[in-house]
C-alpha cells in the first residue's frame, strides 16, 4: 500500500512537472502567399530579438515556446508592415491575418488568455473608431476641395474629439492593467511618438516592476531625452539652409512667437495640415509671427515641388539629411507632422498642436 502511494505521489509530482511548464502555442491563418513569420521579443539593450522563425503552409501555421515568466511578443511577417503584439503566457493564441499593415488593428485579431483578450477587446474598440473616422475625413477632404473653411475645422474638430475619446479609453486600461504587460505594451508601442506630458501621464500610471522591464528602460530613456524638449524647457537652438540659397539662425531670429514645423514632401498628413498653416500665416504675418518649417526631405527636388505646390510662402529649411538632420535630432522628431510654437524669448509653449488647438494658442499672443 505504501508502495501504491508512493507511485501516485510521485506520479501526480511528475505529470504537476509537465502541466506547470509555461508553455504558449500560438496558431493562425494568413491571407495571402504563404509567408515566413517571426516572433521577437525586447532584450537587455532595448533592441528586438527574434526568439521563433515558421513558414506558413497553405495559409496556416503555428509557433511553439517555452518562457519563465509573462513577456510581450511582436509577431511580424515577411514584406507586410507593422508588428502584432502578443501578451505571451502559458496558453493557446488564435491569429487571423488579414491585411499587409499589421499597424492597422482592422488588419488582424489575436486572442488568447486573458490579457490577450483584453488587448483584443481595445482593439475593437479602436476598430470602431477608425470606421468612423474614414468617414470624417472623406467629409474633410470633400469641404478642402470645396474651400470650405467652416467644413475643414468641424471636421478636425471631430478628428480631435475622437482622439480624446480613443486616449481616454486607452488610458483606463493602463491603469487598470499597470501592473503586467498589457499595460507595459500599451505605453512601449507608441512611446517614441508621443510628446513630453502625454508620455508622462502614460508613463506615470505604470508600477515600478513594470517600469525595470527592458521595454520599461526603454521608455524611460525616451521619457528623459523629451524633458529637454518640453513645454517650458527652451528650444535647442539651430542653423539651416534655406530654400532660397541663404540660412536661417532660431535664435538670430526675433519674433513674438514662432512657429517650427516638422514636415516632408513625402509625409501625407503634413501635406494635408499645410492649407492650415498657409491659412495662419496669411491671418499672423503682419503680428510679428515667425514660421519657420523644417523638411526632413533627402531629395531637394521632391522638397522645392511640394513648397511650391502647397503655397508655402514663410521661411523653408532642409538639410536634406532627412531623419538624421540636425534639427531633427535635437527636438527629438520621431514623427511628422510635429509643430512646436515658442515665445519671444524660445521657451517652447506649445508642442504637437493643429487645427483649432493651434488657432486658440497663437489668438491668445497675436493680438
Amino acid at each position: 500500500m505504501r508502495k501504491l502511494m508512493k507511485f501516485i505521489v510521485l506520479s501526480g509530482l511528475i505529470l504537476g512537472g509537465c502541466t506547470s511548464v509555461k508553455e504558449y502555442v500560438i496558431r493562425g491563418e494568413i491571407a495571402g502567399n504563404d509567408a515566413k513569420l517571426y516572433l521577437s521579443v525586447v532584450n537587455e539593450q532595448g533592441k528586438f530579438d527574434t526568439i521563433q522563425q515558421v513558414e506558413s503552409q497553405k495559409g496556416k501555421f503555428q509557433i511553439k515556446g517555452i518562457l519563465d515568466n509573462p513577456k510581450i511578443g511582436f509577431l511580424t511577417v515577411q514584406d507586410r508592415k507593422g508588428r502584432i503584439p502578443l501578451m505571451l503566457k502559458d496558453t493557446i493564441f488564435d491569429l487571423k491575418i488579414k491585411g499587409n499593415d499589421l499597424g492597422d488593428v482592422r488588419n488582424f485579431s489575436a486572442r488568447g488568455g486573458v490579457l490577450q483578450n483584453r488587448k483584443d477587446a481595445l482593439d475593437r474598440k479602436e476598430e470602431k473608431i477608425y470606421r468612423e473616422r474614414d468617414s470624417v475625413l472623406a467629409r474633410f477632404y470633400r469641404a478642402n476641395e470645396e474651400d470650405n473653411i467652416f467644413g475643414k475645422m468641424h471636421e478636425m474638430a471631430s478628428l480631435q474629439v475622437m482622439d480624446e475619446i480613443y486616449d481616454k479609453e486607452e488610458n483606463e486600461y493602463i491603469q487598470k492593467n499597470r501592473d503586467n504587460i498589457l499595460g507595459l505594451y500599451l505605453v512601449f508601442y507608441q512611446h517614441s511618438y508621443l510628446n513630453y506630458e502625454r508620455l508622462k501621464l502614460k508613463f506615470d500610471m505604470l508600477s515600478e516592476e513594470m517600469k525595470h522591464t527592458p521595454e520599461g528602460q526603454v521608455i524611460d530613456k525616451r521619457y528623459k531625452k523629451l524633458s529637454e524638449v518640453k513645454v517650458g524647457a527652451y528650444a535647442p537652438n539651430f542653423k539651416l539652409p534655406t530654400l532660397d540659397g541663404d540660412s536661417v539662425h532660431l535664435y538670430g531670429k526675433s519674433a513674438t512667437i514662432k512657429i517650427i514645423d516638422f514636415w516632408a514632401s513625402w509625409c501625407g498628413p503634413c501635406r494635408k495640415e499645410n492649407p492650415h498653416l498657409v491659412e495662419i500665416y496669411k491671418k499672423y504675418k503682419d503680428k510679428d509671427l515667425l514660421m519657420i518649417s523644417v523638411s526632413m526631405d533627402t531629395d531637394e527636388k521632391a522638397w522645392r515641388k511640394a513648397v511650391k505646390e502647397d503655397g508655402l510662402e514663410w521661411i523653408q529649411a532642409c538639410d536634406l539629411q532627412g531623419a538624421d538632420g540636425k534639427a531633427v535630432r535635437a527636438y527629438r522628431v520621431t514623427g511628422i507632422p510635429h509643430i512646436f510654437v515658442l515665445d519671444g524669448n524660445n521657451k517652447i509653449i506649445g508642442e504637437k498642436l493643429k487645427g483649432q488647438e493651434l488657432d486658440d494658442l497663437l489668438a491668445k499672443y497675436l493680438k
